[in-house]
């Protein structure tokens, strides 16, 4: 079979137009993506209760030290993928791809013992308590054996979306979230199974789109191919570099997991406090973990989309740094940033003005102290929620600048957000608030909107140096076309 042209396209084709042909798929997948765990975690609410919803946001963080390893080496053989096909370089974007799936098997395979190892120590670091713990260790002793397709169907994905073929990545994702959905009702609701079967249809749905991403690579229907003289052993240079541009994800990923664990903790101390101050009768803080879940899902579902945006920027930006247009490049981030603007504050206005129909997907209505829990989710969404706007700007910005190679400044803005102002903010706020006579886990939520508007100033700050510095690369880059143009036109006098 004939070798499939490289998409020299992203160097000529309008940057509307391929800003919303790479976006649309990609944003579209990772609401897919997003929404498939939210139905997944209402459908948990509905059988299970708070209890169940507090068991799958303190297993997730555990799931989150995997992602941070499958992140890295997707995300960063991705950017190389980009950088040498816009060199016109197939042959070192095999090596990177054929590295990628090396260590794919190997990471998979030791987090998998690991996992299992110490499941139940690390449930009751990430904020399990015995009454969670139970339910906790029957959702996550399933869910691990699908870290080896999910690496393969989140990696692949990427690779697919960098040769030029996000429709393909986008089909992926609507493969899984159906799968996903139909095997969660299934289990939950027709087998009635335990806590497990959640645990199962995830894993499920990732060995189906994984089976198909890898069957469009196998048969030949790709750009660059999976060669086993690449596959099958270790190179030292291209881990290295994949680690080194990948160390944004994997740093948001290493994050998200301390955060989570301080934060089912802290609020399990505050929900707790808050819980016995206004009488209820039921644990206030596995409700309050819950809840956090609950605003981890919706916040999910409407940031996916931002971190899509960035996914399909991401091709446009690493291509064209590759090719030397720098004016294609800041054309492209120029107009993601209106578009995540405009999002944003569209989607803060719906959560802020009308959490409670978003809650109450969640929560069954005959359940102990639905009132109650009710009214505390949406209380935690408009506070969670009220920098919304910022969190789109952070995202693109990291995506940006990890695209463009230089990932130390997309890592340094990824830690300044989540270690120097998040997780200060969860642990001095709480106390704040308390002091000030206000309850310590109204502190919990509004921790995120101010570390967002903190960070969002940081990560503004330097993307106004990058689009002063990239107008100055393309007025060198207009006088150098000059330059030649003009002595073309000498060379054919002269002839």
């Amino acid at each position: 079979m004939a070798q499939t042209q490289n998409p020299e396209f992203l160097e000529t084709r309008s940057i509307g137009r391929l800003l919303f042909e790479f976006s649309l798929p990609a944003v579209t997948a990772a609401f897919v993506m997003a929404t498939y765990n939210l139905v997944a975690r209402v459908f948990v609410g509905q059988c299970f209760g708070t209890d169940g919803l507090a068991a799958v946001t303190v297993a997730f963080p555990v799931i989150l030290i995997f992602l941070a390893i499958a992140m890295t080496i997707g995300t960063g053989a991705t950017i190389i993928i980009s950088i040498k096909l816009g060199e016109r370089n197939n042959d070192k974007a095999e090596e990177a791809l054929g590295q990628a799936l090396f260590l794919s098997v190997a990471t998979s395979i030791l987090f998998v013992v690991f996992g299992i190892a110490f499941m139940e120590p690390l449930l009751r670091l990430f904020g399990a308590t015995e009454n969670v713990l139970p339910m906790a260790k029957s959702y996550l002793a399933v869910l691990i054996w699908g870290v080896f397709p999910q690496h393969i169907a989140y990696g692949v994905n990427n690779f697919i979306r960098a040769e030029g073929k996000p429709k393909i990545a986008m089909v992926s994702m609507f493969i899984a979230a159906i799968v996903n959905a139909a095997l969660d009702w299934f289990f939950l609701f027709y087998l009635k199974t335990g806590i497990w079967g959640a645990g199962l249809a995830n894993v499920l749905a990732c060995c189906v789109s994984a089976v198909w991403l890898c069957w469009r690579y196998f048969s030949g229907r790709t750009t660059l191919r999976w060669r086993w003289k690449y596959c099958s052993r270790f190179n030292w240079k291209f881990t290295k570099e994949i680690a080194i541009l990948g160390g944004v994800p994997f740093a948001t990923q290493a994050c998200a997991m301390l955060l989570s664990m301080a934060q089912n903790n802290l609020l399990g101390q505050f929900g707790r406090k808050y819980g016995e101050a206004m009488g209820y009768a039921f644990d206030g803080g596995d409700v309050a973990v819950a809840v956090m879940g609950i605003a981890i899902a919706i916040a999910n579902a409407v940031l996916m989309p931002f971190l899509g945006l960035g996914q399909g920027l991401q091709p446009i930006v690493g291509y064209n740094v590759g090719a030397k247009r720098p004016d294609r490049v800041l054309a492209a981030l120029s107009l993601a940033l209106k578009a995540v603007v405009v999002a944003g504050f569209a989607a803060w206005f719906v959560l802020i003005v009308w959490p409670t129909p978003f809650v109450k997907l969640f929560l069954n209505s005959n359940a102990e102290g639905y009132a109650e829990k009710l009214a505390l989710g949406a209380s935690a969404i408009r506070a969670v929620m009220c920098g919304l706007p910022f969190v789109g700007v952070n995202i693109l910005a990291g995506g940006y600048f990890q695209a463009h190679g230089r990932p130390i400044l997309a890592l340094m803005l990824t830690l300044l957000r989540q270690l120097l102002f998040l997780l200060p903010c969860l642990y001095f706020l709480p106390r704040l608030f308390e002091a000030c006579g206000v309850a310590g886990l109204n502190g919990c939520w509004f921790s995120f909107p101010v570390s967002d508007a903190l960070a969002f100033a940081i990560a503004a700050g330097f993307l106004v140096a990058e689009c002063r510095a990239k107008k100055k690369e393309i007025a060198e880059f207009r006088r150098s076309k000059a330059e030649e143009a003009a002595q073309t036109g000498e060379a054919a006098t002269g002839a």
